[in-house]
């Protein structure tokens, strides 16, 4: 999906289904499925992975308490696989340009503005972490949760301060609010007709289907 503007409304739509009902999570899993490339719509399994078991945490947890923990482990699973699919097909500036359009160039520009820098702070994170990676199996070091937690820590340390730094390199060049640029999307020629499948599997499934699932 090319245009930015419908990817953004697609996701909106698909995990507010998802979140919902087991019923729209289905539907939003078959629109997945259909309409997304299986080489753009997942990272690295190294990546994907240890959010899917954090997620099967949680619904462990609330399963042993009495929650419902399958239908959140369903619901949640097919949220994250379609914010990987919208992470992976985003591209520099689109944000941006998105907000922009939507807010115009004051509030649109900062919103936007704040979520390239949270973009591309996970980008370097990810970078970050295959360096690391990379360092343990040179020498020899298994990951382990001794090893994992202090790394994660400093990553957050390092991430913070290099927030930092970026608001402080702001401040000095004499940014304060808004900014002015022309937004510009192309469409590809399916966008509309997959925002819309999207609407309709994530919606219909929820009117049709809700009494089949004993879950909800």
């Amino acid at each position: 999906m090319q245009d930015p503007r419908l990817r953004l409304f697609t996701l909106v739509v698909l995990s507010l289904a998802s979140f919902f009902s087991v019923a729209g999570a289905l539907g939003a899993f078959i629109w997945w499925l259909a309409a997304t490339p299986r080489t753009k719509a997942l990272p690295r399994p190294r990546v994907l992975l240890p959010l899917f078991a954090m997620i099967a945490l949680t619904a462990l947890v609330s399963a042993l308490g009495g929650g419902d923990g399958l239908s959140y482990l369903l619901r949640m699973s097919v949220i994250l696989l379609l914010g990987a699919w919208a992470y992976a097909g985003t591209e520099e500036g689109e944000v941006l340009s998105v907000a922009v359009w939507a807010l115009g160039n004051r509030k649109g520009f900062d919103i936007g503005l704040i979520a390239e820098m949270g973009l591309a702070g996970l980008g370097v994170i990810r970078e970050e972490i295959d360096q690391v990676a990379v360092a343990m199996r040179l020498k020899g070091i298994r990951p382990g949760l001794r090893s994992i937690v202090p790394l994660a820590i400093i990553l957050i340390i390092t991430e913070i301060r290099r927030t930092d730094d970026v608001a402080r390199l702001l401040t000095v060049r004499g940014y304060t609010a808004g900014g002015v640029i022309c937004p510009r999307f192309q469409r590809g020629s399916n966008d509309i007709l997959a925002s819309i499948s999207a609407v309709l599997l994530g919606i219909l499934p929820s009117i049709f289907l809700r009494d089949v699932f004993i879950l909800l």
